[in-house]
């Protein structure tokens, strides 16, 4: 009772502020400082049904913000929220048909105009549409295909982020947690099996002298975007993301003007608003925020 009792003040105030923003002309400034939030909206599952609170997917296409729970089957779409905070809004759902273990994140490829996918279970990879139909283009082997089990004593993790590289139309497969993010061909081999890229097949981010530790105090990808010249990972429960180059030297820590700790899906969107923003899944709420990003190799939607 006192759960939901403070649910319904929370959303009563993000419905306050929102009216306030549409007496003000719709909209507030862009923020003025990379790291801060520029929008915060609220969507209505992590409120319905608590484990969807741990959603991870958020992709961006252009037009509208679509998100997914943890291993979900069903994409949402939504209306681009205006700067400040606000409420979801032309709320769609769309079914997924095709992935037996539902879809854990997503990555918009504006080439292609389609979302490339990664199974609940971490194991496939698929060209997901925006009708939401998900066709295997190839597997993981997380037993043998991963080299060095992602830095991690117990192996790899199934909850994996990826991110769709336009540049050399290439994937970056980022287990949760882990210190080593791996880097695949679009196609698989005759087997249908990851190929790894054969110049750069993975970065480290646990590297004395380039790893997030300073500021973190341990050197953890929960989420990971790119969409232009370098990399972006968030580190989980950490109030700072990173920029690393593509051959892995940290180049960037963007402090976090809030108290908010992002631990989910990432994607990068140049088009919304007066700055160019990374859209951070929160995997521990309902909020999806927009987060100011540095002028200086921003990165672009849809891959870059």
């Amino acid at each position: 009772m006192k759960n939901a009792l403070s649910r319904r003040v929370r959303r009563l105030s993000v419905l306050v502020l929102a009216a306030l923003l549409g007496v003000l002309g719709g909209a507030l400034p862009a923020s003025a400082a990379p790291g801060d939030i520029v929008a915060d909206v609220d969507t209505p599952e992590g409120e319905m049904v608590p484990q969807w609170a741990v959603a991870k997917a958020v992709a961006f296409d252009g037009q509208y913000l679509y998100y997914a729970e943890y291993a979900g089957s069903v994409i949402h779409r939504i209306n681009m929220p205006p700067p400040g905070a606000s409420l979801a809004a032309g709320h769609t759902d769309i079914p997924i048909v095709g992935a037996p273990s539902g879809i854990m994140t997503i990555a918009y490829d504006r080439g292609r105009d389609t979302f490339w996918a990664v199974s609940g279970d971490g194991t496939e990879i698929y060209l997901l549409s925006k009708t939401g139909i998900a066709i295997r283009q190839f597997t993981v082997d997380v037993v043998n295909g991963l080299p060095g089990n992602c830095k991690q004593q117990g192996g790899c993790s199934s909850e994996v982020k990826i991110a769709y590289d336009r540049s050399d139309d290439t994937l970056w497969y980022s287990p949760d947690t882990t210190s080593r993010v791996y880097h695949f061909k679009t196609s698989g081999d005759l087997m249908s099996k990851a190929v790894p890229v054969a110049s750069t097949p993975y970065v480290d981010v646990d590297i004395a002298g380039n790893d997030f530790s300073p500021q973190c105090g341990y050197s953890y990808v929960s989420g990971i975007a790119t969409g232009g010249a370098d990399l972006f990972f968030e580190n989980s429960s950490c109030n700072v993301y990173f920029e690393y180059t593509k051959t892995g030297t940290r180049v960037g820590a963007i402090q976090l003007n809030s108290t908010i700790t992002p631990s989910g899906g990432m994607t990068c969107d140049n088009l919304t608003y007066g700055a160019s923003v990374i859209w951070f899944r929160d995997g521990w709420n309902p909020h999806i925020y927009a987060i100011e990003q540095p002028s200086a190799n921003a990165c672009a939607y849809g891959g870059g």
